[in-house]
This record gives C-alpha cells, sequence and structure tokens, in this order.
C-alpha cells in the first residue's frame, strides 16, 4: 500500500527553463556551464560563486546571470493544488537537485512545514539524483518503506533510480497525465 508521494520541483513541481543559461554561453562552452550546474546541485559552490562563475563561461555581467535565474522558474500551481489534495491521505516529499539559495524563493517556509513531510535537497546532502543515496535519504526522512513511496519526476533517469532503490515511481510529462498514471496506480495499491 502506498504510504507516501514524492514530487521533483524543477520540471514538475516548478516549470524550470534552465535552457536559457545555455543562450548565455557558446555550444563548446556547454560542458563548462554543465560542470557548474553539478557543482552547485552537489552544494561545492555557493550561489555568488555560482553567478560569477556562469558570467565568466558566458562573458556576460553576473546581473545578466541573476536575470536568468529568476525567470527560470514558474510555478505549477495545478499541480500544486493536486499535491495538496494528496496531503489529507499521504506523507508527501520533496527530492530536488538544487544548489544552495533557491528553494527559499520558491517556497515559504509556512509552505514547506505544511505541505511536505519531508524536504530533501541534493545541495544539502551532498548527492543527486538518479543516484540512489538520494531516493533513500527522502525515504528516511518520511518514514516509510521504499517500496510504500511513489516518486514523480520528469526525467527518465531519476525514474530508473527511484526504482533502483526500491520505490514507485511515475514519469511526469504533464499536469493532466500525471494526475491519470497517478491516480491510477494510487487506486491499483490502496
Amino acid at each position: 500500500m502506498v504510504q507516501a508521494i514524492v514530487f521533483d520541483c524543477f520540471g514538475v513541481l516548478y516549470r524550470d527553463n534552465a535552457q536559457m543559461l545555455y543562450d548565455l554561453v557558446k555550444p563548446e562552452d556547454f560542458h563548462k556551464l554543465q560542470d557548474v550546474i553539478h557543482a552547485i546541485d552537489h552544494g561545492f559552490l555557493t550561489r555568488d560563486e555560482y553567478y560569477q562563475a556562469v558570467a565568466e563561461i558566458g562573458g556576460v555581467s553576473i546581473d545578466a546571470v541573476k536575470d536568468v535565474d529568476r525567470r527560470q522558474f514558474s510555478r505549477n500551481d495545478e499541480l500544486f493544488s493536486y499535491v495538496e489534495s494528496l496531503k489529507p491521505q499521504y506523507k508527501l516529499g520533496l527530492l530536488s537537485n538544487v544548489g544552495q539559495g533557491i528553494m527559499q524563493q520558491l517556497f515559504t517556509e509556512q509552505e514547506r512545514e505544511e505541505l511536505f513531510d519531508a524536504f530533501v535537497l541534493s545541495s544539502e546532502i551532498g548527492v543527486t539524483k538518479p543516484a540512489v543515496q538520494a531516493f533513500d535519504a527522502v525515504v528516511s526522512q518520511l518514514g516509510v518503506a521504499a517500496d510504500e513511496t511513489v516518486m514523480v519526476d520528469d526525467l527518465i533517469s531519476n525514474i530508473e533510480g527511484a526504482k533502483l532503490a526500491g520505490m514507485n515511481a511515475v514519469l511526469f510529462t504533464s499536469n493532466q497525465q500525471v494526475q491519470q498514471d497517478l491516480g491510477e496506480f494510487l487506486a491499483s495499491h490502496a
């Protein structure tokens, strides 16, 4: 029986327009940008160090990078409403690959405490999805068994990582699709 549902943040609860960051750099420097993104997601860089590194790679101002950073997140209000409707029946978690300083911009402290029973960020645990340890961390904080938990993510690699950790998983492609697929899964595992 399913006891908990864990949601990814970027690409699911928030729409991520990270591609705009790649517009700031030359194609031959994409690998450098990816390295910086991985470094902040793992908690190796502060937000200011990240801005500086991306600005240097792109040959742009720090303000230009900050502008992209501010614009890249748009809240998926329809999905938030659905998640809130699940709260009375299930423990809810968030598991996200994200650097320091972003979540305070996206979630109030009250939202974090009232909506989520576990709020696990890669930069705080030092490991990113799809590593099994990331999924283990959220399951541990939820206090449920992995096989009693469903992960909702927009990346196949993270779906596969969740399954390797013993979790159930539903791939997110759209609000309508995930509500249907997750609803059917929950009904069949009640």
